[in-house]
């Protein structure tokens, strides 16, 4: 029953927590202008909390589950699907956390109606990081769903 109730915990994290992130890039592709920009980042930086949180738990619920069941540590879809998520956070947190930590400030503080070009620039760099991210996201849920491996 325990064991059940994990394996719910950490889909309903997984769904909750990372589903929402499949949305950053079109969310974050929709400012036309900078006003809008302005809401967009302001809505992301709210939104953020739910991978953070959903991310936590996956981690805990996930290496949980393979301590109860030690022989998943073996298992190439288990032992992959950590790896790949470490890979995603890194991505997102170190690499377009740190871009995106140097030009919001200047969003921020710019005037009138038209978006920055550091943050065109930013934005275009990033996006194949995102879709990168986002397929990486994809395979771990086609291991933990088929397990082939």
């Amino acid at each position: 029953m325990f064991y059940s109730i994990l394996v719910l915990i950490h889909v309903l994290a997984a769904i909750i927590g990372i589903g929402v992130t499949f949305a950053f890039p079109v969310i974050s592709n929709m400012a036309k202008n900078l006003s809008q920009l302005k809401h967009t980042l302001g809505l992301l930086k709210k939104l953020e909390l739910y991978p953070k949180i959903g991310g936590g738990i996956l981690i805990v619920t996930g290496l949980i589950m393979g301590f109860i069941t030690p022989a998943y540590f073996k298992e190439i879809w288990f032992v992959g699907s950590i790896v790949l998520y470490i890979i995603i956070e890194l991505l997102i947190y170190v690499v377009i956390g740190s871009k995106m930590k140097k030009v919001v400030p200047v969003v921020m503080s710019s005037d009138g109606e038209e978006i920055p070009e550091e943050y065109m620039a930013v934005s275009k760099s990033t996006a194949p990081i995102h879709m990168l991210a986002t397929l990486l996201a994809i395979i771990i849920i086609i291991l933990m769903s088929a397990k082939p491996f």
